[in-house]
This record gives C-alpha cells, structure tokens and sequence, in this order.
C-alpha cells in the first residue's frame, strides 16, 4: 500500500489513511493549529552567547547566560570577573571568604553540634550510635546550653513526647547527673 501523494509504502489501510491525512505532499492536509505547530520548532539565537533555542526556552536559558551582563559578579576575594549563582569564583576563593564562619562561637552553631561536642553520640537509654536525635530537656529550641541537650535515638525521642515519657525519664535523668557531675570537676 504506497501514499499516493509522496509513494511511502504503509503496512496497512489504517497506517496508509492516517499518513495520507497527514502527507506534507497532501495539498488539503488536517493539520489543526497549524501556526501553534511551526511556532514549537522555531529557533531563535540567544544575543548573549549566540547559541540557538526554542523560542519558549529562550526567555529562561537569557536568565542564566553565563555572557549575560547581568549574571557577572566580582569576586570578593580576588576580584576575578565570574558568572555564576555562588558568591565567590572559585573553592580556594570560598574557602578565604567564609573563614571566618568555621571557628564561630558556640551560640551560632547547631544544637546537634553542640550536643556531640559534649554528649557521647548515642541515645542514652538504648546506646543506638547509627541514627541519634538530640532531645531539648526544657523543650525551647532557643536553649542550646548543652546541659539542656540529651541525645537519644528517633525511638526514644518519640517516648520523651507521649505518654510513654515515664518509661525513659529515668535513664535520663541518670544522664543528667553523670553530665554535670563530671561538669563540676
């Protein structure tokens, strides 16, 4: 079964039917939004880097141009003209910026960090090392004095938070007592 507009050989009437129906030889094609259809394969040339994309992709690809003007940054560090999202040029820039971040005091850092600086890592009733949680004893997440943190395993922490608290309130108050004993020698 051959297109009698272009000669394509079709395997069957249904096959030949749709191809005829839709044939670029086929003088009164069914093509609907025939202007929709043109527009999706359109190209234009982005003005920064010259490269062609999809006329609905280039508004974005514009954004985030590495040629773009608007996307190039100067280097705190080194002063380097750079294009990217990151703040300085380079990791041996990044690592000279941000110095001053890794030795802060310990009211900036996490209370997980502050918790294993001072606490064993592992949940004080069962002794789960893999997976440890930090519980806050007065339950205000503002207080990360290491007194008020405990760590426990994602179980127990549960227990501290239902009715089962009584069952694990021992073990920590345990805790408690050996941590500030051995704080107050």
């Amino acid at each position: 079964m051959q297109c009698q507009y272009c000669g394509k050989e079709c395997k069957n009437d249904n096959s030949l039917r749709n191809h005829e129906r839709l044939c670029k030889n086929n003088p009164s094609r069914q093509i609907s939004n025939l202007s929709n259809l043109t527009l999706a394969f359109n190209k234009k040339v982005c003005e920064y880097c010259n490269n062609s994309f999809n006329i609905s992709n280039l508004s974005r690809h514009k954004l985030s141009c590495v040629l773009n003007p608007t996307n190039i940054k100067e280097c705190p560090v080194c002063s380097k003209t750079f294009s990217s999202k990151h703040t300085t040029c380079s990791h041996a820039c990044s690592n000279s910026h941000f110095a001053h971040l890794r030795n802060k005091p310990d009211k900036y850092k996490s209370y997980t960090t502050i918790c294993f600086k001072h606490h064993e890592k592992k949940c004080v009733v069962c002794g789960e090392e893999k997976i440890v949680a930090v519980h806050h004893l007065n339950e205000d997440h503002d207080d990360n004095r290491p007194e008020n943190l405990i760590p426990l395993c994602p179980t127990h922490h549960q227990y501290v938070h239902s009715r089962y608290k009584d069952e694990v309130q021992p073990f920590i108050d345990e805790h408690i007592k050996k941590f500030n004993k051995k704080q107050s020698l």
